[in-house]
């Protein structure tokens, strides 16, 4: 799901070395870059994440004040930043695409700042010239390089916003629907919901705390943030209605269905199909499993403290009363993202528009936890689809939704890896066969959460207390699926367009035999821009805007590979029904064998994979 939790982004932001913000990616829809590969025998190479220079840098004011300060204030910092970013480009050989993108995007981000729309030009089409996947090869970066050219040419505020209006409609209007119709859908629904108060009060909410904690010696991506969300509130805001306008007339000139190159790849068993009864696990952020025919054990369940509990449906707390307006924004976000104009859409737009700085916080809380409330059952949904022997068990995982990043300590590790390790018996003794993991994390999630609370004298340090606490939790989970070798897992790759194993994700990172991680395209094939990729993601599947359940039993759309992974789950279940005896190294094999490869998209094909055990129905 793409909902992402803001202590996640906030601990991200304050982690990952100068990756561009939500602001940077509605500023210019930046997915990725790929490296100068010049000279590469000269750069050390970096292989993963924790291989990057962390560094800090002492700001003047508090993150939100420099959203509106004199640019003087935020000169010192910004000129320190962009010096250290020149220098990883030039000596270092950084082996992940996603990363590099950061750095140079964040140097565009910087250009746009200072008012060097040239050099801002030249880093977007380098940025674009690198891209892998088809859409992004087209549309990365165009939306801001569009406006840099357009400030670059001067001329009356007037004269500026009609240049850019026709820029954007003969740039965007050139393009292949067929290929960037999910992308410009994209970048229309980000510049609606773009609002310098959701902005600040997002600062307010979890940077100004994290930089009061650290003295204002603040991470890379911290002044990234600033410098980015500054250009949205300044240069983007005066534009954004040109050009959603624009972007809406490209959409209804061109509402044409994408071809539908999955669902005819699906196999339905029926009611009286030689199969047996198969358990299907969910580890998931809680599932309604009255929803669905229940395991005889349905399931257990542990709180943010990793604690257990007994509510397998994520409690609501005090956003119960607030529920159905939730339910209302989680699918009026979907349909801003498909630009379709749906009332619940407008009633989200509206929404966002209306929020003052100090709302922010409940109303990203109540996302979160609203999100973490839909997100099992959804996957669960997908994972049964089509399979009357399907029974569920779940276990859920309450996560905290708080803005703030809980404090990472070896105590709070050694509870996760004991619930680990007790999920994983659960779906032993539930006789599951395969479980679905929808979710992922890497050691700079805790890296972020350990700089919020200022833990650690200096970046490098707080990496290792990061790469610690995230060991134990990493081997316990490893152990534990290891120790199962009855039951295949299914992890979804991830939904931030980087390298699984780059950025150490955990369980899309592993390779096991009895581990498999999906990557997630669109109902055509085509490789969605969010997903994840890398070389643990060995097989894609639908994860774009596909139709399952809420806790309730109502329905709506969700994008994500945690879509996708479900996908993956759903067919080997159904091998595992019709043919009881195979391993889930066998079906592993089999889902292997049947998926159609198309460079770097290896599609699952369960028609296919099914035909190949034996299943004629």
């Amino acid at each position: 799901m793409r909902l992402r939790l803001l202590p996640v982004a906030i601990a991200g932001i304050l982690a990952v070395p100068a990756l561009p913000t939500v602001a940077a990616t509605a500023l210019a829809t930046i997915p990725s870059l790929a490296g100068d590969p010049t000279i590469q025998a000269e750069k050390k190479v970096i292989t993963s994440a924790d291989q990057m220079p962390r560094r800090k840098y002492k700001i003047a004011k508090l993150p939100s004040e420099l959203l509106e300060a004199p640019k003087a204030d935020l000169k010192a910092a910004v000129d320190a930043l962009d010096k250290d970013l020149a220098l990883d480009l030039a000596t270092l050989d950084i082996r992940d695409r996603a990363t590099r993108t950061g750095l140079i995007g964040t140097r565009a981000q910087i250009a746009m700042f200072r008012g060097d729309y040239a050099a801002a030009q030249r880093f977007l089409r380098d940025v674009r010239a690198q891209q892998e996947k088809e859409a992004d090869k087209l549309t990365s970066g165009i939306m801001l390089e569009t406006l840099a050219a357009t400030l670059a040419a001067g001329g009356t505020p007037e004269a500026q916003r009609e240049r850019f209006r026709s820029e954007v409609a003969a740039r965007w209007g050139a393009l292949p629907w067929a290929v960037v119709g999910d992308n410009l859908k994209g970048a229309k629904g980000q510049m609606e919901l773009l609002s310098k108060n959701v902005i600040v009060g997002s600062f307010r909410t979890s940077l100004d705390p994290a930089a009061k904690n650290l003295g204002l010696d603040v991470p890379a991506p911290i002044v990234a943030g600033i410098v980015s969300s500054r250009n949205a509130i300044e240069l983007v805001t005066p534009v954004k209605d040109d050009a959603v306008a624009v972007l809406q007339g490209l959409v209804d000139r061109n509402q044409v269905a994408k071809a539908d190159n999955w669902t005819p790849r699906l196999v339905t068993l029926p009611a009286d199909a030689k199969a047996k009864p198969v358990v299907v696990g969910i580890w998931d952020s809680g599932t309604d499993v009255d929803l669905f025919r229940k395991a005889a054990n349905p399931g257990i369940a542990f709180d943010k403290d990793a604690k257990p509990v007994t509510a397998l449906v994520r409690p609501m707390g005090d956003a119960q009363k607030r529920l159905p307006m939730l339910k209302r924004f989680v699918k009026g976000s979907m349909d801003v993202r498909a630009a379709v104009d749906s009332e619940d859409a407008r009633a989200f737009k509206k929404h966002v528009s209306s929020l003052k700085p100090d709302e922010v916080k409940q109303f990203t809380e109540d996302l979160a936890a609203v999100g973490m409330w839909v997100h099992g059952t959804h996957v669960a949904g997908i994972a049964v689809e089509g399979n009357p022997f399907a029974q569920v068990t779940a276990v859920a995982m309450h996560w905290s939704n708080d803005s703030a990043p809980q404090l990472p300590t070896p105590e709070r590790a050694a509870r996760n890896a004991a619930a680990y390790r007790v999920a994983v018996e659960h779906f032993k003794k539930a006789g599951a066969r395969v479980v679905n993991m929808s979710w992922r994390y890497g050691p700079s999630f805790y890296e972020g959460a350990l700089a919020y609370h200022n833990v650690g004298k200096t970046p490098e340090e707080r990496k290792e207390i990061a790469k610690r606490i995230f060991a134990v939790e990493k081997q316990a989970l490893l152990d534990a699926i290891t120790d199962a070798p009855g039951i295949l897992f299914v992890a979804g790759s991830g939904n931030e367009d980087n390298s699984a194993d780059f950025s150490e994700y955990i369980p899309a990172g592993f390779q096991l035999p009895n581990l498999i991680t999906a990557g997630a395209v669109d109902q055509a094939g085509t490789e969605t821009a969010f997903s994840t990729f890398g070389k643990t993601v060995v097989i894609h599947a639908n994860g774009f805007e596909v139709v399952s359940y809420m806790p309730g039993g109502e329905k709506t759309k969700l994008s994500g590979t945690s879509m996708a992974s479900p996908q993956i789950a759903n067919l080997a279940a159904k091998l595992f029904a019709v043919k009881p005896e195979l391993t889930p190294v066998q079906a592993k094999a089999l889902i292997l064998q049947g998926a159609d490869r198309n460079g770097r998209v290896n599609l699952a094909n369960p028609k296919k994979t099914m035909q190949l055990a034996g299943y004629g129905g």
